[in-house]
């Protein structure tokens, strides 16, 4: 019997991998559009999903999951290992983990800690892949602990469309930077969402998103994400893994689950890493 297991959400965005590789457990949020509830990942794939919300005239919800569902994950896991780990997205952003708690506190007896990453997406990742290659479960805790205030994302939407839907922003403000065609780039630290600039166009608002990230190194970990923009991703991993300042900085690319690209539309592009320790 292992020691401990790792187990998360679906807002990680875990590539499949690292999911296998190690270990690690993922419970989807749900997706609702209307009368019909999905569950991330599981139930609706990115392209149906956006398939879907290109013909929305109201933005779908999204819901954590049931203390039930991580509950059942919490007592098969029990049979398995010692202890878990569980990481999820921000209590700002979601009610996931107090659902962990929830669902951990039905399972009498086994030991549940319940980590708020105080983040969202492929840091998340970065968190489970660390905690899963720690020796002991104080580690893993200690390590993931330490790493929390490093998380950083730099987020690019193409259109402010799908958050004046979700009530973010006024409509006023969504129709002044569409005319405009204003690409807002969006930070998110400690739990809080920032508009860190606004850029006349996506050509330009690429590089600016990168000088952000370069005034911010140096980095332990760096991974670009996209909601459908494959391509664009691929090319901007290129050109930073050109760059000198990231030499040996593992790059990944990965594509934000149905969650979040309810909050971002396609084409939503980021910049997520995690800075280097001091």
């Amino acid at each position: 019997m292992s020691s401990f297991r790792v187990v998360t959400d679906s807002t990680a965005d875990l590539p499949e991998a690292w999911q296998s590789e190690f270990g690690i457990e993922v419970v989807p949020l749900n997706v609702i559009f209307g009368n019909e509830t999905f569950k991330d990942r599981v139930e609706l794939s990115e392209a149906e999903f956006f398939e879907r919300l290109a013909k929305a005239t109201q933005l779908p919800t999204t819901s954590a999951p049931a203390p039930g569902e991580f509950a059942r994950v919490y007592e098969r896991l029990s049979k398995e290992c010692e202890a878990v780990i569980s990481i999820h997205i921000g209590s700002s952003l979601s009610g996931t983990a107090d659902a962990a708690r929830n669902g951990a506190q039905a399972v009498a007896g086994f030991p549940v800690h319940v980590v708020d990453s105080r983040c969202v997406t492929m840091p998340l990742a970065f968190l489970c892949r660390t905690a899963a290659q720690s020796a002991t479960l104080e580690e893993a805790l200690a390590r993931v602990e330490e790493r929390i205030p490093r998380q950083r994302i730099l987020a690019l939407l193409d259109t402010l469309r799908y958050l004046e839907m979700g009530g973010r922003i006024k409509r006023a403000t969504a129709v002044i930077g569409s005319m405009l065609d204003l690409k807002p780039i969006l930070g998110v630290a400690n739990g809080e969402i920032k508009s860190l600039d606004r850029v006349r166009t996506r050509g330009k608002a690429i590089p600016r998103m990168v000088e952000l990230l370069t005034q911010d190194l140096p980095v332990e970990h760096l991974a670009v994400v996209h909601a459908k923009a494959p391509d664009e991703a691929e090319r901007l991993r290129g050109q930073l893994a050109a760059d000198p300042a990231l030499k040996g900085v593992e790059i990944e690319v990965g594509q934000i689950g149905t969650v979040l690209a309810t909050h971002t539309g396609p084409k939503a592009l980021g910049l997520v890493y995690i800075k280097a320790g001091g």
